[in-house]
This record gives C-alpha cells, sequence and structure tokens, in this order.
C-alpha cells in the first residue's frame, strides 16, 4: 500500500509540475519583467513640422535671349501693335506672335522676346494702329533683330 501511495504522490507532483510550466507558457508575455514595467509613453506622438528653408543667395544665371521694344511719343490706351518682317521681294507679312497691345500700365511701351536662333534676322518693322481692327497710326523704319544675349533693340515711333 505504500507503494501504491508513493506512486500516486508522485503521479500527483509530476502533473502539478507539467500544469505549472503549462500556464506559464500561456500567460508568458503578460507579466511584467523584474525591475518593474516601462517608463511612461506620450499617447499620441505628433510630429514636429519641418523648419522653413533658409534662403540662401544664388547668381542670377546668364540671359539667354534679348528683346525688341517699341516705344511711342505719347501713350496711346488701346493701340494694337504688330511686327512685320519683310521678304526678299520686298512684301511685309505680320509675324505671328508679336501682335498684341501697348504693355499694360505703360501705354507707350511694347516689348517682345527673341531667342537666340533669331538673331540678326531682319528686316523687321512695327506697325501700330488705334485698336485691334482699327486705323494704321504709325510706321516705324525697318530694324535688324537683336544679336546677341541680353540686346535691346528699340524702336522710336512718333504718333500724330
Amino acid at each position: 500500500m505504500l507503494h501504491t501511495r508513493s506512486r500516486r504522490l508522485f503521479i500527483a507532483f509530476i502533473m502539478a509540475l507539467v500544469l505549472t510550466a503549462f500556464f506559464m507558457l500561456l500567460g508568458g508575455g503578460r507579466g511584467t519583467v523584474a525591475g518593474g514595467g516601462l517608463p511612461p509613453r506620450p499617447d499620441d506622438p505628433t510630429a514636429t513640422p519641418p523648419a522653413p528653408p533658409i534662403p540662401t543667395a544664388t547668381a542670377v544665371p546668364p540671359t539667354n535671349g534679348a528683346a525688341i521694344r517699341l516705344h511711342t511719343s505719347k501713350p496711346s490706351a488701346g493701340a494694337w501693335t504688330v511686327v512685320q518682317w519683310q521678304n526678299e521681294h520686298g512684301n511685309w507679312y505680320e509675324v505671328e506672335g508679336w501682335r498684341g497691345h501697348l504693355d499694360e500700365g505703360q501705354a507707350d511701351m511694347k516689348t517682345w522676346w527673341v531667342y537666340p536662333t533669331n538673331y540678326g534676322q531682319g528686316p523687321f518693322r512695327w506697325v501700330l494702329y488705334t485698336s485691334q481692327n482699327g486705323k494704321q497710326l504709325a510706321v516705324s523704319d525697318p530694324f535688324i533683330l537683336p544679336t546677341r544675349n541680353g540686346q535691346i533693340i528699340n524702336v522710336e515711333v512718333e504718333l500724330p
């Protein structure tokens, strides 16, 4: 009988050991580490906005182009300008992109950009009208387009 009783105690001890190990494995990640828990953290961390860029001085790139500029002897609100080119037969034709009112705020001037591929071409002339479909006011003397970067060809026109 002693032998049976020792055997039962031994089996109960082993089962208690197995159950303890099983429960420790099941709840192993939920306990706290010796020495306390983790330090406190903010609930919702927010990103710090980036600092604004610091302006730095930069070199001005070289101008790659030139201009033609019409000056009239007096302001003429609503006036329409057209640049014309002359072919080898002496006929004048309007330049498609160089048409428009005198520059806003300066009703005595009009400026058009000239690309390097057009340097030195000509002859050209300015024609000034009272309005887009109006009567001709003045015609400039012929001129040649600029020949270098940054050059401005100024053309004066006397209005009646």
